[in-house]
């Protein structure tokens, strides 16, 4: 059967690790997913920090740490974002490069 790479992007685009899992590379799309999930998690837990200490201006690493690792956390989350995307994309080609019979 063959992969579509565009369809492995966007499935991956709308869930990360989905396309992975799409092009045949389960282990790999389900790296992925619970990196996501673990990331989006402390940098929900980073930010309540931060909210919780705003009203109060108290030490740096009550006050500005935590918001200081939000925005490393969501600028890496950002930058890992697009990684998987193309990620996806490269693993669904290179299962089933163009001018390659699939195999039936």
């Amino acid at each position: 059967m063959s992969r579509n790479p565009v369809l492995s992007a966007l499935l991956s685009l709308l869930v990360p690790g989905l396309g992975q899992i799409y092009s045949g590379k389960s282990i790999r799309g389900a790296g992925i997913l619970i990196a996501v999930l673990v990331v989006g998690n402390l940098n929900a837990i980073w930010l309540s920090l931060h909210a919780m200490s705003v009203l109060v201006p108290i030490a740096f690493w009550s006050h500005t740490l935590p918001r200081l690792l939000h925005d490393i956390f969501g600028a890496y989350g950002v930058v890992f974002l697009i990684w998987q995307v193309v990620d996806a994309y490269q693993q669904a080609r290179a299962a089933f490069p163009p001018g390659k019979a699939n195999p039936a």
